[in-house]
């Protein structure tokens, strides 16, 4: 689904309006004077490939529910059943618009625990299974000319679980300002708000006005979007340990507050935030939101998890012990924490130093 943003100018220019839309995976641009010059070219370039041909417009679970009867032995119908369970928010996406980064999230949640299976994670053997029978469908869809490229190809199957962030995977405060000041509303505030709470992107899709207690300074976390924008509806949280309350600074309630009063006609058991059309924010409509933003704010090598490494280190940096960082961000053991942010903690490098220093 395309996007238009409004761009104005402070030298008394006439705004633009940008048009973003994804053919073939591709996400392609065109600035227009007219809102509805935008809208035009994104109906003209929607169900068209970088070739001009017509391309495959439905949901990719859609498209692996017809494969599945046709499946030339039992087990390649049983693989393909398996996948079509565990397909999480890309069974909600076109099969033209799921790129190699939404293939990195998808499996990221494989590894870390399945929200439609309580939480449970696969076994690397399942995920390899599971990547093999999805590239499988993928080259099929590229030998037909509807995509150009197979997006799996491009994102390893196995490795570790909870691996240890890297420095360069943490948001420096200078690129965080850049992706707020280039991002339209409410994705702004949604980018604010993940910074200052660490939250998952179906978390925060899953937020409802209500969630947010101005009177505490806190937001609670019960629930997340059910991964589909163009409705409401919400699931269970990845874990029990990810039902959490978080505490809110001032600038973020003061954010939230400005948006609440350009909204309203919202009700408190309503989407706090919600996309341009009207809909409920999903993981993959974030991540795509995500990509474009970042695109316009120069900011290159981060998604939208960058935004709860940054709010970890954040609180590491404070002088947070192991066991809040686990608690804010909701994970399920201090155990994950310590995998993940463990070189974080300051002083660590002084104590290695004091053992060897001498010895020799």
């Amino acid at each position: 689904m395309g996007s238009i943003q409004k761009r104005t100018y402070t030298e008394g220019k006439a705004p633009r309006y940008v048009a973003r839309v994804r053919v073939g995976g591709r996400e392609v641009s065109k600035s227009f004077a007219k809102q509805g010059d935008a809208r035009d070219w994104i109906r003209e370039r929607e169900g068209l490939n970088p070739t001009g041909k017509r391309v495959d417009n439905r949901m990719l679970s859609a498209v692996l529910k017809e494969a599945i009867p046709h499946a030339a032995t039992e087990s390649t119908r049983a693989g393909r059943a398996h996948l079509a369970a565990n397909l999480g928010d890309l069974a909600y996406m076109k099969l033209g618009d799921v790129t190699a980064g939404d293939i990195r999230d998808w499996k990221h949640t494989l590894e870390d625990g399945r929200p439609w299976a309580g939480g449970k994670p696969l076994a690397n053997s399942s995920i390899k299974t599971l990547f093999g029978i999805l590239s499988a469908l993928f080259n099929d869809a590229v030998a037909q000319g509807q995509i150009p490229r197979n997006p799996v190809t491009s994102v390893r199957r196995g490795g570790e679980t909870n691996q240890a962030v890297e420095p360069h995977q943490i948001l420096k405060l200078e690129q965080l300002r850049a992706l707020i000041d280039a991002a339209s509303e409410p994705f702004a505030t949604m980018i604010e708000f993940g910074a200052t709470t660490g939250l998952r992107a179906g978390e925060m899709g899953g937020l409802r006005v209500y969630s947010v207690d101005a009177t505490r300074k806190v937001v609670d976390v019960i629930e997340q979007a059910d991964g589909h924008h163009t409705a409401f509806g919400w699931r269970e949280l990845k874990s029990r340990k990810s039902r959490r309350t978080i505490p809110l600074p001032d600038s973020t309630l003061r954010a939230v507050e400005a948006h609440l009063e350009a909204h309203p006609d919202y009700e408190p058991h309503s989407p706090l935030f919600r996309a341009a059309q009207g809909g409920q924010w999903s993981s993959a409509h974030i991540a795509k939101m995500w990509r474009a933003t970042a695109e316009d704010a120069g900011v290159e090598g981060h998604s939208w998890h960058s935004l709860r490494h940054f709010y970890a280190s954040a609180l590491i940096a404070s002088g947070a012990s192991v066991t809040t960082v686990q608690n804010r961000l909701g994970h399920a053991s201090p155990m994950v924490t310590l995998q993940v942010y463990s070189h974080l903690w300051p002083g660590e490098d002084d104590k290695t130093r004091a053992v060897f220093d001498g010895l020799l």
